[in-house]
C-alpha cells in the first residue's frame, strides 16, 4: 500500500500519548502515533486468522505437546 502522509491537528490526551511514547521508546510523538495506528490496523489483521483458525477447528483446540 502507497503511503500517504498528512497533515492533521487533532486534541489529545497528553498524558496517554506520553504513557505511549514512553512505552513504546518511541523518538517523538508522531513516531509514537504511527505506531499506534498499525499496531490497531495489525490487532484487526491478527483478530480475523485467529477467528478463521478456530473456525476451521471448530472452535476447539488441541494440545500438540501433551504427549511428552
Amino acid at each position: 500500500m502507497k503511503k500517504v502522509l498528512c497533515r492533521k491537528n487533532y486534541v489529545l490526551d497528553m498524558n496517554k500519548l506520553r504513557s505511549a511514547q514512553k512505552a513504546m521508546g518511541a523518538k517523538t510523538e508522531t513516531e509514537t502515533i504511527h505506531r499506534a495506528l498499525e499496531m490497531a490496523a495489525n490487532e484487526l489483521v491478527l483478530a480475523q486468522a485467529l477467528k478463521n483458525l478456530l473456525d476451521r477447528g471448530k472452535g476447539r483446540v488441541v494440545d500438540v505437546f501433551s504427549h511428552r
